[in-house]
């Protein structure tokens, strides 16, 4: 009987992960496919950020407000993210609307923020300006995620290199004071940064 018990606790643990691919893969399908076609990596990075939405909570919202996503120093994730969106997607009762930021100073209104490889020198001034603001950083660079960043997208490949998985991480240290609940089971899924 205990070995029974220890099966079902293991196999409880891979539920979480097998309802994000899952959530993820039904997402991609929906994905226009110009997005995938020109960089499939990429329409995938932009179907987590939009998934990530359904993990995590953000205060209340006045009504009618758009649920805003906005991307820095990356044309192909704001263009990605914009083709993903298009069919007007919402989270919970907002319409979510993809924006381009120039700079520290368009970021009030943004709910994520993705966070592109060529804004790496302007992290320290993001990571302070967004500070106890319910905005979630996402990045796809190496080392992000232990500079601020909330949630860094990184790309694994299998044992035989033949496969390239798509995994992140999430920085709790990056969260705190900012209003946000992130969902166990996205904790679950992820590399926790310590």
């Amino acid at each position: 009987m205990p070995a029974t018990v220890s099966c079902l606790r293991r196999a409880h643990r891979f539920v979480p992960l097998a309802a994000l691919l899952l959530l993820t893969a039904i997402a991609l399908i929906l994905a226009p496919v110009s997005a995938a076609a020109e960089d499939p990596l990429r329409a995938l990075k932009a179907a987590f950020i939009y998934k990530f939405t359904s993990f995590v909570d953000w205060p209340a919202a006045q009504a009618g407000t758009p649920f805003v996503i906005c991307v820095m120093a990356d044309p192909a994730m704001q263009a990605a993210l914009a083709e993903l969106t298009e069919p007007a997607r919402r989270v919970g009762e907002r319409v979510i609307r993809v924006r381009g930021l120039a700079g520290v100073d368009g970021m009030d209104g943004c709910q994520i923020l993705f966070i592109g490889a060529a804004a790496a020198g302007r992290l320290g001034a993001i990571a302070r300006r967004s500070a106890g603001k319910p905005v979630l950083l996402v990045g796809d660079t190496p080392g992000f995620a232990g500079k601020g960043v909330a949630i860094e997208l990184f790309d694994q490949s299998d044992i035989f290199r033949k496969k390239v998985r798509l995994r992140f991480r999430i920085d709790p240290k990056a969260l705190k004071g900012r209003g946000l609940t992130v969902s166990a089971q996205l904790y679950d899924v992820a590399e926790v940064v310590q």
